[in-house]
């Protein structure tokens, strides 16, 4: 069927959503993203001082190698308390092991973070 057919019988009650879904769609495969290897972190604490920020711009001048960033979720994840958010770390750092060339910017009235992942 093609894109125009099964539209019509969406329209006139002929298949079910799920239907139209599955036979426009089941050919499409997802590709996973291209592998990422670092995670480069810059922040920016304004109200902190000079000190604070030169110390945060030494500490991650060296991009971190994905291995540890991924080893930091598995950390966090036993340490995140249950406060009625539910965060899937395990689903996070699959998400970033198939990020490459992805910027993340954090701005907020405390700091302001940005994150690549080459």
């Amino acid at each position: 069927m093609n894109y125009t057919s099964v539209l019509e019988k969406l329209e006139n009650n002929e298949i079910t959503p799920e239907l139209a879904y599955k036979s426009l769609y089941k050919d499409k495969k997802v590709k996973p993203g291209k592998r990422a290897f670092f995670v480069k972190l810059r922040i920016n604490v304004p109200n902190e001082g000079k000190k604070i920020n030169t110390f945060l711009k030494v500490l991650f001048a060296i991009p971190i190698p994905i291995m540890f960033a991924r080893l930091g979720l598995r950390i966090a994840s036993k340490y995140a308390g249950s406060d009625g958010e539910s965060i899937d770390f395990k689903e996070i750092s699959r998400l970033l092991k198939y990020s490459k060339n992805t910027m993340v910017q954090v701005d907020t009235e405390d700091a302001q973070v940005d994150i690549k992942i080459m």
